[in-house]
C-alpha cells in the first residue's frame, strides 16, 4: 500500500513539472519570461493565499528582469514596476484599466453590464472626478464629515478605553456616510453597518462564488435593501457625486434595481482602505512621543483658533499648512501600502518593441517594490521617516532630502487612473488625526508599550493590510484640548499637496 501511494505521489509530481514545462514552452518567446514557482502549478497560488499582493515583493526580489510573468497553467499575469516601462504603459491605449470599472455581471443584469461601458462609463467616471474636485461642493461634504467626527471623538472620550480598529471602522463609516449620503445615511442603522463589514470581509470569496453559508450574500442583500430605501426617497443633503451618478445611470437606461446596487458597490469601496490607513497613522504618530508633540504643536499653532467657549479647527489651514502631519500620513501609506495597478491587455501589445503582452491577459504594476526602491527613496527606503515628505524649511531643521517624484508615490494609483476621492479621503484622515491629537491621549491599555502589531496576510480587499489583532488603548482627555470644539471651512486653498498630485 505504501509503495502504491509513493508511486502515485511520484506520478503527481512528474505530471505537475510536466505541465509547468509544457505551458511555459507554449508561450510566445517574445513574452516576458515566467517566474518559477516554488511548487509547480500551485506554487503561485499558495504564494497569493499566504501573502496576498505582498507576494509580488517576493517574486520581484528573485529576478532582475524589468517585466516577468506569473503563470498558472494558461492563465498569465504580467508584472512590472520598472519606471521606464510604466511610463509607456500609462500612454498605451491597448493596456487599459477601464474594464475593471465595470460592475460584475454576477450582481447586476446582463443588460446593465453591457450598457455600463463606452460613453456611459466615461461619463460616469468624469462625474466622479468632477464632484470630488476640491472646491465649494467638496467643502460642504468635508464639513458634514467633520461634524460627525466631532461626535465620534466626544463618544470616545466618554469611555476609559477603546479598541482602535473597531473605533476606526465605526468612525469612518459614520463620517464618510454623512459626507456622501447626508446626515441620515443608510449606515446609521447598526444592523446595516455590521452587514457592510460582513460583506467586506467576505467579498474576495463572493468574487469567486464561494460562500457556502451565504453569510456574505445575505449581508450584501441587507446593504442593497438599505440603499433601495435610501434612493426611493433620497434626502436633500445627498452629495453631488451621489446625485449625479444616479442621474447619469437613470438617463442611460439602467434599471432602478441595478442603480442602487451599483451605487452601493462603488460608493462603499472607500471604507476598506481608509480604516486601516487611519489605524496605522494613529499607531505611527502616537507610538513616537516626539513626533506626536511636533504634530500637536504644528496643528495648534497653524490650524486652530480660540472661540468663546473652546476651539475651532480651520480645515483650509489643516489641509495646506500642517506639513509634518501630512508627511507622517503619507509615509504611513508609503511603507504599508500593497496597492497594485491593474491593466487589461485589450490587444496584442509589443511594449518597448521587445515585450509581447498577449490579448486577454492582465498586467499588474505593484507599488511596494517601487516604495522600497533605494534608488528612488535613498538607502533608508525601508525605514519609517515621518519627515520624508516635509518641504525643505517647513517645520523641521534643514537637511538633505531625496526629491520625491509623483510617479514614485503610488497609494492612489498611477496616472491617468488616479483615485478621484484622494482629496476627500485624505481630508478625513487628517481631520481625524488632528482632532485626536489635540483632544485625546492614547496609550496601550496593557501597559507594555506600542510594540509592532502583526498584520493580516493573504488576499484581502484593502490594499493597506489590517492588523492581525485589534489594539486596546486607554483614553484620557487632554487638559489642553478640553472645551467645545467646532470645524470651519476656513479661507484659502483647499487642495492638499499630496505627493502623488
Amino acid at each position: 500500500m505504501l509503495h502504491e501511494v509513493s508511486l502515485v505521489l511520484v506520478g503527481v509530481v512528474i505530471l505537475a513539472y510536466g505541465l509547468e514545462f509544457l505551458f511555459s514552452h507554449l508561450d510566445d518567446p517574445r513574452e516576458p519570461r515566467r517566474a518559477t514557482p516554488t511548487v509547480p502549478v500551485i506554487g503561485h497560488i499558495l504564494g497569493f493565499l499566504r501573502g496576498g499582493f505582498d507576494y509580488y515583493g517576493t517574486t520581484s526580489q528573485k529576478t532582475d528582469a524589468e517585466i516577468y510573468t506569473i503563470g498558472i497553467l494558461n492563465f498569465k499575469v504580467y508584472i512590472t514596476h520598472a519606471t521606464r516601462l510604466t511610463q509607456m504603459i500609462q500612454r498605451s491605449k491597448t493596456l487599459s484599466f477601464r474594464p475593471f470599472l465595470q460592475v460584475s455581471n454576477k450582481v447586476v443584469t446582463d443588460e446593465t453590464h453591457a450598457l455600463f461601458n463606452g460613453e456611459l462609463l466615461e461619463n460616469f467616471s468624469a462625474v466622479s472626478k468632477e464632484t470630488l474636485t476640491p472646491g465649494p461642493r467638496l467643502d460642504v461634504q468635508n464639513l458634514r464629515m467633520g461634524h460627525e467626527l466631532l461626535t465620534e471623538i466626544d463618544d470616545m472620550l466618554k469611555g476609559s478605553d477603546v479598541q482602535l480598529l473597531e473605533w476606526a471602522k465605526h468612525a469612518i463609516v459614520q463620517a464618510t456616510g454623512a459626507g456622501l449620503y447626508g446626515v441620515q445615511h443608510p449606515f446609521r442603522d447598526p444592523e446595516i453597518e455590521n452587514a457592510l463589514w460582513t460583506w467586506e470581509d467576505r467579498r474576495p470569496r463572493l468574487d469567486v462564488g464561494f460562500d457556502p453559508l451565504n453569510r456574505g450574500y445575505n449581508a450584501r442583500a441587507k446593504v442593497f435593501e438599505a440603499f433601495r430605501k435610501y434612493f426611493s426617497n433620497m434626502p436633500d443633503d445627498a452629495s453631488p457625486i451621489i446625485r449625479e451618478r444616479q442621474k447619469i445611470l437613470a438617463q442611460n437606461g439602467i434599471c432602478e434595481e441595478d442603480r442602487y446596487k451599483m451605487q452601493a458597490i462603488l460608493s462603499t469601496a472607500a471604507y476598506p482602505n481608509t480604516v486601516p490607513t487611519l489605524f496605522w497613522t494613529v499607531y505611527e504618530i502616537y507610538s513616537r512621543p516626539e513626533l506626536l508633540e511636533a504634530v500637536r504643536q504644528e496643528i495648534a499653532n497653524k490650524a486652530v483658533r480660540r472661540s468663546d467657549d473652546g476651539f475651532i479647527l480651520d480645515l483650509a489651514a489643516l489641509q495646506t499648512e500642517c506639513h509634518i502631519l501630512l508627511s507622517a500620513y503619507q509615509e504611513t501609506q508609503r511603507t504599508r501600502h500593497s496597492q497594485v495597478a491593474f491593466r487589461m491587455v485589450l490587444e496584442d501589445t509589443l511594449l518597448d518593441g521587445q515585450y509581447l503582452l498577449k490579448k486577454g491577459n492582465v498586467l499588474h504594476i505593484p507599488a511596494k517594490p517601487t516604495h522600497m526602491d533605494t534608488s528612488i527613496w535613498g538607502p533608508q527606503a525601508a525605514v519609517f521617516d515621518p519627515y520624508r515628505f516635509v518641504p525643505a524649511g517647513a517645520g523641521e531643521e534643514a537637511r538633505e532630502r531625496t526629491k520625491i517624484v509623483p510617479s514614485s508615490f503610488l497609494p492612489w494609483g498611477r496616472p491617468p487612473y488616479m483615485c478621484p476621492a484622494r482629496q476627500f479621503a485624505s481630508t478625513e484622515i487628517l481631520m481625524t488625526m488632528a482632532l485626536l491629537a489635540l483632544r485625546v491621549d492614547l496609550t496601550p491599555a496593557n501597559g507594555e508599550g506600542w510594540g509592532k502589531p502583526a498584520v493580516r496576510s493573504g488576499m484581502e480587499v484593502p490594499t493597506i493590510p489590517r492588523p492581525k489583532e485589534d489594539m486596546r488603548l486607554r483614553v484620557t482627555t487632554r487638559k489642553e484640548g478640553a472645551g467645545r470644539w467646532a470645524v470651519a471651512i476656513g479661507v484659502g486653498k483647499t487642495r492638499i499637496s499630496l505627493a502623488s498630485g
